[in-house]
Protein backbone atom coordinates (compact mmCIF):
# COMPACT_ATOMS: atom_id res chain seq x y z
CA UNK A 1 0.00 0.00 0.00
CA UNK A 2 1.28 3.56 -0.57
CA UNK A 3 1.40 6.07 2.23
CA UNK A 4 -1.78 8.00 0.95
CA UNK A 5 -3.77 4.38 0.84
CA UNK A 6 -2.30 4.05 4.34
CA UNK A 7 -3.48 6.87 5.64
CA UNK A 8 -6.96 7.06 3.66
CA UNK A 9 -7.65 3.25 5.65
CA UNK A 10 -6.58 4.11 8.94
CA UNK A 11 -8.99 6.93 8.86
CA UNK A 12 -11.85 4.51 7.26
CA UNK A 13 -11.36 2.52 11.04
CA UNK A 14 -11.25 5.01 12.89
CA UNK A 15 -14.41 6.38 11.80
CA UNK A 16 -15.92 2.68 11.51
CA UNK A 17 -14.85 3.21 15.47
CA UNK A 18 -17.11 5.89 15.93
CA UNK A 19 -19.79 4.95 14.35
CA UNK A 20 -19.95 1.63 16.08
CA UNK A 21 -19.51 3.79 19.34
CA UNK A 22 -16.64 1.70 20.45
CA UNK A 23 -15.50 4.31 22.50
CA UNK A 24 -18.42 4.89 24.01
CA UNK A 25 -19.24 0.89 24.74
CA UNK A 26 -15.55 0.21 26.00
CA UNK A 27 -15.81 3.10 28.53
CA UNK A 28 -19.15 2.17 29.99
CA UNK A 29 -18.08 -1.03 30.26
CA UNK A 30 -14.63 -0.18 32.62
CA UNK A 31 -16.52 3.37 34.44
CA UNK A 32 -19.37 1.57 34.85
CA UNK A 33 -18.57 -2.35 35.84
CA UNK A 34 -15.17 -3.20 35.69
CA UNK A 35 -13.33 -0.09 37.64
CA UNK A 36 -15.65 -1.41 40.86
CA UNK A 37 -14.36 -5.19 40.48
CA UNK A 38 -11.92 -5.14 42.68
CA UNK A 39 -13.78 -3.82 45.69
CA UNK A 40 -16.47 -5.78 44.83
CA UNK A 41 -14.38 -8.81 45.06
CA UNK A 42 -13.83 -8.09 48.38
CA UNK A 43 -17.29 -6.57 49.46
CA UNK A 44 -20.02 -7.46 47.14
CA UNK A 45 -18.94 -10.51 44.94
CA UNK A 46 -22.61 -10.97 43.88
CA UNK A 47 -22.19 -7.53 41.84
CA UNK A 48 -19.76 -9.07 39.51
CA UNK A 49 -20.64 -10.60 36.17
CA UNK A 50 -20.89 -14.27 37.20
CA UNK A 51 -19.13 -16.08 33.74
CA UNK A 52 -16.28 -13.74 33.91
CA UNK A 53 -16.04 -13.88 38.14
CA UNK A 54 -14.06 -16.32 38.52
CA UNK A 55 -11.16 -15.78 36.31
CA UNK A 56 -10.99 -12.53 36.98
CA UNK A 57 -7.85 -10.95 37.12
CA UNK A 58 -7.40 -7.23 38.67
CA UNK A 59 -4.25 -5.30 38.89
CA UNK A 60 -2.85 -1.55 39.25
CA UNK A 61 -2.10 -1.61 35.78
CA UNK A 62 -5.51 -3.79 34.23
CA UNK A 63 -8.24 -5.65 34.24
CA UNK A 64 -8.07 -9.24 32.64
CA UNK A 65 -10.86 -11.78 32.29
CA UNK A 66 -12.22 -14.81 30.01
CA UNK A 67 -14.81 -14.67 27.81
CA UNK A 68 -15.33 -17.29 25.67
CA UNK A 69 -11.67 -19.11 24.71
CA UNK A 70 -10.56 -15.22 24.62
CA UNK A 71 -8.42 -13.28 27.48
CA UNK A 72 -9.60 -9.61 27.24
CA UNK A 73 -7.75 -7.08 29.02
CA UNK A 74 -8.72 -3.88 29.53
CA UNK A 75 -5.91 -1.25 30.56
CA UNK A 76 -6.73 2.26 31.94
CA UNK A 77 -4.01 4.78 32.21
CA UNK A 78 -4.41 8.42 33.35
CA UNK A 79 -2.24 11.10 32.25
CA UNK A 80 -1.05 14.42 34.39
CA UNK A 81 -3.89 16.41 35.77
CA UNK A 82 -4.85 19.99 34.60
CA UNK A 83 -5.47 22.62 36.59
CA UNK A 84 -7.39 25.70 36.26
CA UNK A 85 -9.39 28.46 38.31
CA UNK A 86 -11.01 31.42 37.56
CA UNK A 87 -11.06 33.97 39.96
CA UNK A 88 -13.17 37.55 40.53
CA UNK A 89 -11.72 40.60 41.74
CA UNK A 90 -11.32 40.09 45.27
CA UNK A 91 -10.19 37.12 45.03
CA UNK A 92 -13.17 34.96 45.88
CA UNK A 93 -13.53 31.46 44.41
CA UNK A 94 -15.15 30.92 41.44
CA UNK A 95 -14.91 27.73 39.18
CA UNK A 96 -11.84 25.15 39.18
CA UNK A 97 -11.58 22.61 36.34
CA UNK A 98 -9.28 19.50 36.89
CA UNK A 99 -8.68 17.63 33.39
CA UNK A 100 -7.45 14.36 33.80
CA UNK A 101 -6.09 12.59 30.14
CA UNK A 102 -7.02 8.84 30.27
CA UNK A 103 -5.96 6.27 27.74
CA UNK A 104 -8.40 3.38 27.93
CA UNK A 105 -7.25 0.25 25.77
CA UNK A 106 -8.51 -3.42 25.18
CA UNK A 107 -6.02 -6.24 24.33
CA UNK A 108 -7.40 -9.64 23.42
CA UNK A 109 -4.93 -12.63 23.72
CA UNK A 110 -2.18 -10.22 24.26
CA UNK A 111 -2.74 -8.10 20.58
CA UNK A 112 -4.21 -4.77 21.13
CA UNK A 113 -7.39 -4.27 19.06
CA UNK A 114 -8.47 -0.81 20.28
CA UNK A 115 -7.39 2.16 22.28
CA UNK A 116 -8.61 5.61 22.57
CA UNK A 117 -8.39 8.70 24.85
CA UNK A 118 -11.08 10.52 27.00
CA UNK A 119 -10.76 13.95 28.58
CA UNK A 120 -12.20 13.22 32.04
CA UNK A 121 -12.94 16.69 33.55
CA UNK A 122 -14.57 17.38 37.42
CA UNK A 123 -15.40 21.01 37.83
CA UNK A 124 -16.22 22.76 40.99
CA UNK A 125 -18.79 25.03 41.31
CA UNK A 126 -20.46 27.12 43.94
CA UNK A 127 -23.68 24.13 43.12
CA UNK A 128 -21.21 21.42 43.34
CA UNK A 129 -18.72 19.50 41.42
CA UNK A 130 -19.86 18.95 37.80
CA UNK A 131 -18.49 16.06 35.88
CA UNK A 132 -18.05 15.36 31.62
CA UNK A 133 -16.27 12.26 30.02
CA UNK A 134 -15.00 13.31 26.71
CA UNK A 135 -14.70 10.90 23.93
CA UNK A 136 -11.15 11.40 22.19
CA UNK A 137 -9.01 10.31 19.29
CA UNK A 138 -8.81 6.91 18.19
CA UNK A 139 -5.35 5.38 17.98
CA UNK A 140 -6.06 1.71 17.08
CA UNK A 141 -8.65 -0.10 15.89
CA UNK A 142 -8.70 -3.71 14.40
CA UNK A 143 -11.88 -4.95 13.67
CA UNK A 144 -13.53 -8.73 14.81
CA UNK A 145 -15.68 -10.51 16.48
CA UNK A 146 -14.82 -9.02 19.78
CA UNK A 147 -16.53 -6.14 18.49
CA UNK A 148 -20.12 -8.00 18.99
CA UNK A 149 -18.69 -9.71 21.95
CA UNK A 150 -18.23 -6.52 23.73
CA UNK A 151 -21.29 -5.29 23.20
CA UNK A 152 -22.97 -8.18 24.18
CA UNK A 153 -21.21 -8.56 27.05
CA UNK A 154 -21.62 -5.38 28.41
CA UNK A 155 -25.49 -5.22 27.76
CA UNK A 156 -25.47 -8.86 30.00
CA UNK A 157 -23.43 -7.11 32.58
CA UNK A 158 -26.33 -4.49 32.95
CA UNK A 159 -28.72 -7.04 33.03
CA UNK A 160 -27.34 -8.69 35.66
CA UNK A 161 -26.81 -5.38 38.30
CA UNK A 162 -30.28 -4.77 37.44
CA UNK A 163 -31.15 -8.09 38.37
CA UNK A 164 -29.29 -8.17 41.66
CA UNK A 165 -30.54 -4.61 42.23
CA UNK A 166 -33.93 -5.56 41.66
CA UNK A 167 -33.95 -8.69 43.68
CA UNK A 168 -32.35 -6.44 46.69
CA UNK A 169 -34.88 -3.91 46.37
CA UNK A 170 -37.77 -6.42 46.63
CA UNK A 171 -38.41 -6.51 50.15
CA UNK A 172 -38.94 -2.75 50.41
CA UNK A 173 -40.92 -2.66 47.29
CA UNK A 174 -43.14 -5.35 48.96
CA UNK A 175 -43.76 -3.58 51.81
CA UNK A 176 -44.38 -0.44 50.12
CA UNK A 177 -46.84 -2.13 48.79
CA UNK A 178 -48.70 -3.39 51.45
CA UNK A 179 -48.56 -0.06 53.40
CA UNK A 180 -50.68 1.47 50.25
CA UNK A 181 -52.91 -1.55 50.68
CA UNK A 182 -54.12 -0.38 54.26
CA UNK A 183 -54.11 3.16 53.49
CA UNK A 184 -56.12 2.23 50.86
CA UNK A 185 -58.17 -0.25 52.48
CA UNK A 186 -56.91 -3.17 50.07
Amino acid sequence: MEPDEIRVEIERRRKRAIDLKLRETLWTLYYWHLRSYAENLKKDPEMIYPEIREALEISDAHIQFHLGESTYTVIYKEGPVECESDWHRHGNYDDERRTTPVTLVLKIDEKRVFEFEVKKTVTDTRDGPLFDESMGNVASFIEGPWVKDVAELLQKMNAHKKSVRDKRQAPKLQEKLREDMKRFGL
